[in-house]
């Protein structure tokens, strides 16, 4: 016992320094974004706007925000087109509203148009952001030049609100050290969970985590079950926008199976692949010729 204790000592007197170190890298990080700020009808919400050409709004998955946002579109397409990087309801800078829904969150991003003077733009999607694009493409089919989904979550089939289960980490996991831990020191289980390789500048956007907790409660609560729990509310053949979804079999996140169910059901470009996992490790070039096709079709 006595052994063990002292090897958690020594443990804990290196993983500390590192710990408070990279903590104060990441807010530091999180601050270094040019962000702005705008009041809706929600609350106040943040984002970034950088770059010039036709505009593509992300709408961010889960442990996201402004940052993680910009890190995926700067990652898809490079330096090329304006884009635009709103942090959804409970993420930096973001407010929580008293009905945090993807309808609501697809309001705040016409809002945001308006707010920058934007007729239309295309709204790309990763994972837990799929069920705001969705509703805005339902919802503001003219404000929308096409909805570009990238290992997105879709509707699968209608299940009773009893019957959900929270889809996504457990609160207890959701304070700094924890998943600093994981990011520094336990990436391959964290590959395991994405299925495929995760890089070093997505996982630091994964921290801080005190700015993105209620983000992320919102989207395993309710924004990750609201396209199944409220299966109706999701007449996706009604949409009449392009559609280019680009996904992986084997993501493990995002079910394929869900995919099928959904290109079905609509009129959806594609570009799938056998493996890639969440993050579509390896198809980064396809991924983005085909999201440069896309957007070159619909502009």
């Amino acid at each position: 016992m006595n052994k063990f204790l002292q090897i958690a000592a020594a443990a804990t007197a290196v993983a500390l320094p590192l710990y408070v170190a990279d903590m104060r890298r990441a807010y530091k990080r999180l601050e270094q974004y040019e962000t702005d700020s705008f009041k809706t009808a929600s609350g106040t919400m943040a984002y970034v706007d950088e770059g010039f050409g036709e505009t593509i709004l992300i709408s961010h998955g889960i442990f996201g925000g402004y940052d993680q946002g910009m890190v995926s579109l700067k990652g898809i397409v490079g330096d090329d087109y304006r884009k635009i990087a709103l942090s959804r309801f409970g993420y930096p800078g973001s407010e929580l509203p008293p009905m945090p829904t993807p309808q609501h969150q697809a309001s705040v991003f016409a809002e945001l148009l308006d707010h920058l003077n934007i007729e239309k733009a295309f709204i790309l999607a990763t994972s837990a952001g799929g069920a705001a694009a969705l509703s805005f493409g339902l919802r503001y089919p003219e404000r929308a030049k096409g909805l570009i989904l990238v290992s997105s979550g879709v509707p699968s089939a209608k299940i009773a609100a009893e019957q959900a289960k929270s889809a996504g980490p457990p609160h207890a996991l959701l304070y700094e050290f924890p998943i600093w831990l994981s990011t520094k020191f336990l990436g391959p289980i964290l590959g395991l969970t994405f299925g495929s390789k995760v890089d070093k500048e997505f996982l630091q956007t994964m921290l801080p985590i005190k700015p993105r907790r209620k983000g992320i409660e919102t989207d395993a609560e309710l924004t990750n079950l609201d396209m199944d729990v409220h299966y109706e509310k999701y007449p996706i053949e009604e949409i009449d926008v392009p559609i280019l979804v680009i996904h992986a079999k084997d993501d493990p996140m995002a079910k394929f199976g869900s995919i099928e169910k959904f290109l079905t059901r609509t009129h959806a470009e594609t570009v799938i692949f056998d493996t890639g996992g969440h993050l579509l490790s390896g198809h980064q070039t396809e991924g983005t010729a085909a999201i440069k096709k896309f957007i070159t079709k619909h502009s």
